[in-house]
């Protein structure tokens, strides 16, 4: 597996990712437009994953400009769920986090139900620090909570050491 900053030639792949079945409830979903605007932004990185020429995965990280050393993971998705590339992938990603963006801390927000990727998370290194009550509207209007977890540079070190 290959892992690369994504260019805007990426975005029609990292919106079929998106749109894969069962994943827009768990990770959302951009527009075109969206997606464009957020590359352009400098505190906004994303990254591919690919396999040969195709993109398996990918991941988007906010605040990486953050004075305090805190990179948001706003959104990471496989292909192939099953197969362990989001598992390596995220892995690869912490590492860009706490190498090349000089991160501190890494936090994301999984969906309470989304039990897949918490243990995933989990198994990782993310530690769970709360619930975040009432934090996403759903598109009929209600609300869901979130589970906040965070990974922390010496954690993450002392896991690859």
């Amino acid at each position: 597996m290959d892992v690369s900053a994504a260019t805007e030639a990426d975005i029609p792949v990292i919106m079929a990712l998106e749109r894969l079945d069962g994943y827009e409830p768990l990770v959302g979903r951009w527009e075109a437009d969206v997606h464009a605007a957020a590359l352009k932004n400098p505190s906004t990185r994303y990254f591919v994953a690919r396999e040969g020429n195709e993109i398996v995965a990918f991941a988007i990280l906010q605040g990486a400009a953050s004075p305090n050393g805190c990179v948001h993971l706003r959104r990471i998705v496989s292909r192939n769920p099953e197969r362990g590339i989001g598992s390596k992938f995220l892995s690869s990603v912490l590492d860009i986090c706490f190498g090349e963006l000089a991160a501190h801390r890494v936090e994301l927000i999984v969906h309470l139900n989304n039990e897949r990727a918490r243990k995933v998370y989990a198994k990782t290194g993310f530690a769970e620090e709360g619930i975040l009550r009432d934090f996403h509207r759903n598109t009929d209007g209600s609300f869901r909570s979130m589970r906040l977890m965070s990974i922390l540079k010496p954690e993450w070190a002392s896991r690859s050491a």
